[in-house]
């Protein structure tokens, strides 16, 4: 749907009566008027046309190829710097036939036109005696305004490359190539996508795929993954740094000043770990030997109690 075009606005209701009145007021000198001079009778505007073209007709202003000649009499010519050429001469000799004139008149003009490429193109100027023949060659002075132009020309393409020539700063980084950039672009990409994987992993649930009627006799063991930094690794059973192995290693190094009990429980330590094999399970060992690990567990824990009763006792 279009736009609404607004009507015009009507300021109350005009007399038509006096509006004709007025349209009328002003053609009344125009229409159904009487003659100036009932004697004089005025030439119709259609017949006063005809005559007019009817003399112009007569004049010859109607022809298009007479109006050409005469606006080309009328422009002045414009003599050129170049001196034309004269132009040869055709003159049929006796006994010549058509064709062979013919031809001799194209050979001609194929001549004089090889001969004015060749001097446009060379700047040069061929000169020929009367009898047509070839005297020398001269060079063509230069022109003073293609001169002008072309240095003009030069300063500009100068003045463009300078523009483009722009020195590189000292402290500003080297300009890399298109491979180097494409390069750093893709290492940044694998980058990113790398990271996006690993915190994807990290927090996604691992789900595991169970068959209909599979039995579990034992619960999953846990495999560490590939890449793991041997640094943050839980260190070992054996290899843990505990408190009781620093005592052990004062009492080694004390030359009788550690208590008896503390003495005991080392050596009692110590020859277990040589003689007592830790593999398999508690209830398979024999009672004996069921019997010293309790025995041993106990003395380790009474230790511990000793050095924690100590600890405090400094403490206070």
């Amino acid at each position: 749907m279009g736009r609404k075009i607004p009507g015009k606005k009507h300021r109350g209701v005009n007399d038509p009566e006096k509006q004709q009145a007025e349209r009328l007021a002003k053609i009344k000198d125009k229409i159904n008027a009487p003659p100036l001079n009932p004697e004089d009778q005025q030439v119709p505007r259609s017949l006063s046309r005809i005559i007019e073209l009817k003399n112009r007709a007569k004049q010859g202003l109607f022809n298009k190829k007479q109006k050409k000649k005469e606006k080309s009499a009328q422009k002045p010519k414009i003599s050129k710097g170049k001196p034309e050429k004269p132009l040869p001469k055709f003159e049929r000799r006796p006994g010549e036939s058509d064709w062979i004139f013919k031809r001799r008149m194209n050979r001609i003009c194929q001549d004089v036109i090889r001969e004015t490429a060749f001097e446009d193109k060379y700047n040069v100027d061929i000169k020929r005696n009367e009898d047509g023949e070839v005297e020398g060659v001269e060079k063509r002075p230069k022109d003073e305004l293609q001169v002008l132009m072309k240095k003009v020309r030069k300063e500009n393409k100068e003045a463009k490359t300078k523009k483009k020539k722009k020195k590189p700063r000292a402290d500003s980084e080297p300009k890399l190539t298109k491979s180097q950039k494409w390069a750093l672009k893709q290492a940044e990409k694998k980058r990113k996508k790398q990271l996006a994987t690993d915190q994807d992993h990290s927090y996604l649930p691992q789900k595991e795929q169970i068959k209909f009627g599979e039995i579990v006799h034992a619960p999953p063991s846990l495999v560490a993954p590939r890449r793991v930094d041997k640094s943050q690794e839980t260190p070992r059973p054996g290899q843990k740094q505990l408190l009781l192995k620093s005592i052990f290693a004062n009492s080694e190094n004390s030359s009788g000043t550690s208590n008896r009990p503390l003495h005991s429980t080392k050596s009692s330590v110590s020859n277990a770990s040589k003689s007592i094999n830790k593999k398999g399970k508690r209830k398979d060992l024999p009672h004996a030997m069921r019997r010293q690990l309790d025995k041993q567990q106990k003395e380790i824990i009474e230790a511990y109690k000793i050095l924690k009763s100590k600890k405090i006792k400094t403490t206070n």
